[in-house]
């Protein structure tokens, strides 16, 4: 379970992955994203689904966290082979009916070329 103390508003959670091929095969087959340009690749290089990309964000994968709402801008592509790096601030905090608590949230990931993915979305926690 999620330590909801460590959840408070302007906390800040980081976290790096490197994006593999094996883990856009694997996306693909679980969400049925099998475009051209993250199977054959552009330039002979795999991109990451959006949602792979977005898999790097701390908090969101969390045990116990439940993603209620999303909103998402793709900048950029990433490509197999890159690291991603995942900046999730926590922008409110409200306790929620039958002991849940509801949490805002500021997504940046950024590449080595800058920023790839930027949104906000809400999480919910179990007491």
């Amino acid at each position: 379970m999620t330590d909801l103390n460590a959840l408070a508003v302007g906390a800040v959670l980081t976290t790096s992955r490197k994006i593999e091929d094996d883990d856009i095969d694997a996306c693909a087959r679980l969400t049925g994203d099998f475009g051209a340009h993250h199977i054959a690749g552009l330039g002979g290089r795999k991109m990451a689904q959006g949602l792979l990309t977005l898999s790097a964000a701390p908090v969101l994968g969390a045990d116990g966290v439940h993603v209620a709402a999303l909103d998402l801008r793709f900048l950029a592509p990433v490509y197999a082979g890159e690291e991603v790096t995942a900046r999730t601030e926590i922008t409110s905090r409200d306790e929620e009916p039958g002991g849940q608590v509801s949490l805002g949230v500021s997504v940046v990931i950024t590449s080595a070329a800058g920023e790839v993915l930027r949104g906000t979305g809400v999480a919910v926690v179990p007491r």
